[in-house]
């Protein structure tokens, strides 16, 4: 079965949704399902040999990580469809844009978050490879423009950066996965008070590939849960 038949099937569908969260035994993702174990057994196997799922034991149960790769295939496939797309949003801005009326940008997460540290504290948290790598992942980063540096994001693998701009404690923007993703983070620090307003953009998803779209859908419910994390990566970095 090629990958278009194996997708076809709401129930993989499903699974590979429930696995961008990251890797799961199986029986959390049968439990899912109102299917019989064997049955969905049956759907993660069928995953497994087009390479969409890997198979890990740890100790007595199976755990299934999300293999994004051979979705390159049917990336291929729709690409010629991207322009089609591309036409019809074009279409829909236009009458927009003459009623003045704004229009959100696709493919972009923005998220505030208000943290009770002063900006060079939190700018600490973003720029400190250490402190970095408590809240989001491990990598050599540095706020200087032009540095590249690779940020380690467990099973999606070492994605590349490069800073594009830097304002001490105000402002930090790099490229997040040139040649994949082709996306730009960019973190603007605010004083409030006594802490910090840390607004995050993230930018340039090509929402008509099939990988941006699964790239943005994934990132834009796990980012919240990773930007509540720094506030304890602070903490703990706090000397008592």
């Amino acid at each position: 079965m090629d990958i278009f038949g194996v997708l076809a099937n709401p129930v993989r569908r499903r699974i590979l949704e429930l696995l961008r969260e990251g890797p799961r035994p199986a029986g959390d993702i049968a439990s899912q399902f109102e299917l019989n174990r064997p049955a969905v057994s049956e759907h993660l196997q069928v995953l497994r040999k087009v390479g969409l799922v890997a198979e890990e034991i740890r100790g007595r149960q199976r755990f299934y990580h999300l293999n994004i790769g051979p979705l390159s295939e049917l990336e291929d496939w729709l690409h010629p469809f991207e322009l089609y797309w591309q036409q019809r949003l074009r279409a829909l801005n236009e009458p927009l844009a003459k009623e003045k009326c704004p229009m959100i940008e696709p493919g972009l997460i923005q998220l505030t978050q208000s943290i009770p540290y002063p900006p060079a504290k939190v700018w600490a948290a973003l720029t400190d490879p250490a402190l970095l790598a408590r809240w989001w992942g491990a990598g050599d980063v540095r706020p200087v423009v032009g540095h590249r540096f690779t940020l380690d994001m467990g099973q999606w693998g070492q994605q590349l950066c490069e800073v594009l701009a830097v304002e001490y404690e105000k402002l930090l923007s790099y490229s997040f996965a040139p040649g994949t993703l082709n996306t730009t983070l960019t973190w603007r620090l605010q004083a409030e008070g006594e802490g910090t307003r840390l607004s995050l953009e993230h930018q340039g998803f090509d929402l008509a590939s099939p990988l941006g779209k699964a790239a943005f859908e994934g990132m834009r419910d796990g980012w919240p849960r990773v930007l509540a994390r720094i506030e304890l990566a602070i903490t703990e970095s706090v000397p008592e």
